[in-house]
């Protein structure tokens, strides 16, 4: 219904650092891509 979710909006444990940033960072693209296709 047009609601996206990405980073550490999508709650799951994970050490902090790099991997944690690294990870928002892919989510954030693909509901970035998401948001463009759903458009």
């Amino acid at each position: 219904p047009g609601v996206f979710c990405a980073g550490e909006m999508l709650d799951w444990e994970a050490p902090t650092g790099g991997y944690l940033l690294t990870a928002c960072f892919a989510t954030g693209r693909a509901v970035g891509n998401g948001i463009l296709a759903w458009l």
